[in-house]
């Protein structure tokens, strides 16, 4: 990366640079303007016949630094592999299986919950399966939407309405409404144990008075605050009408090799190694990001990935020592 002060940058060469930019890709200099960080208006006279009255050289420096940018991320991209999406795994199979007994058929929809560590295929599982059937809606909850009212204009939003602003009760009629209306609606929150009690108690009213179906995915916060001893009774109505459950803290040795298999790796050492990392906390999450980066190395010396570079890897996310 060359640094602007010792570099002879060309002012006609930027300017050039930038309008044949602008045109070949569409842009107006407001969208331009966003990616260079560089003023509209001071683009626009940049890119003009008339030139900009100020300090060219400064703009040309920021035109050319853009370009760094745009070069470094294309050497990234050249080198980055091509990460698999979604796979099926024996933990997204039975996941997936929940779902489709929480939709429902005639007798309505049905109450589930998955508590799972991380990277164990929750939130992947979840939101294929959403963008796979209809009547399927994905919240992702967080602590700035725990309560009941910034949960409902979540849940609106993911339903089509859009920004909403009312009172509990009405949005509620509002949700509601919209679900009734709807063959076999299911809502999904993932990261549930972030939800408040009135929340959780607010979507058990959903579904006893429509029959909307309810599947709460989180880590165990979900199930020790549903079965916990301080709490069994404010969840005891919400836990009754719980018909399937899941609780795995690690992926199974199925589900890590099912992740060799979508990165195509078939050898024994660096199989071995996706399980070593994939059962540590952080599972399939790391492993993955583990195979990212052992693939970048490995397609810098334009060699095949195998285990070597996979631990050096590991080594650097892990911030440990490769092992000798």
């Amino acid at each position: 990366m060359n640094e602007t002060a010792n570099l002879p940058i060309d002012i006609e060469e930027q300017r050039n640079w930038i309008i044949d930019f602008r045109k070949g890709n569409a842009l107006s200099w407001a969208e331009v303007a966003k990616r260079t960080g560089i003023p509209q208006g001071t683009l626009s006279q940049f890119g003009s016949d008339r030139g900009y009255a100020g300090d060219e050289q400064k703009v040309a420096d920021k035109v050319y630094l853009y370009r760094q940018l745009l070069a470094s991320q294309a050497a990234l991209d050249m080198e980055a592999p091509e990460v698999p999406g979604y796979f099926e795994c024996e933990t997204s199979l039975y996941l997936e299986s929940m779902l489709r007994w929480a939709q429902g058929g005639r007798m309505g929809g049905r109450v589930v919950v998955a508590a799972t560590g991380p990277g164990t295929c929750k939130s992947s599982s979840a939101t294929h399966y959403a963008s796979s059937f209809p009547n399927v809606f994905y919240v992702l909850m967080a602590p700035s939407n725990a309560g009941v009212n910034n949960m409902q204009q979540e849940v609106a939003v993911a339903l089509g309405l859009g920004e909403v602003v009312g009172t509990p009760q009405k949005l509620t009629r509002m949700i509601c409404d919209r679900l009734r209306n709807l063959g076999n609606p299911l809502l999904i929150f993932d990261e549930a144990q972030h939800m408040s009690a009135a929340s959780l108690e607010e979507i058990r009213g959903w579904h006893d008075r429509i029959g909307v179906g309810l599947a709460l995915f989180g880590n165990i916060g979900v199930m020790q605050r549903l079965e916990g001893t301080s709490r069994k009774a404010d969840f005891a109505q919400l836990f009754s009408r719980v018909g399937m459950r899941l609780i795995r803290m690690l992926p199974l040795q199925a589900d890590m090799d099912a992740l060799a298999q979508a990165w195509n790796i078939h050898g024994p050492r660096e199989i071995a190694q996706i399980r070593k990392v994939a059962s540590l906390p952080g599972g399939l999450r790391n492993a993955t990001k583990m195979l990212e980066l052992g693939a970048m190395m490995a397609a810098s010396e334009n060699a095949p990935l195998t285990a070597d570079n996979m631990q050096d890897a590991w080594a650097q996310l892990s911030s440990r020592a490769v092992a000798a």
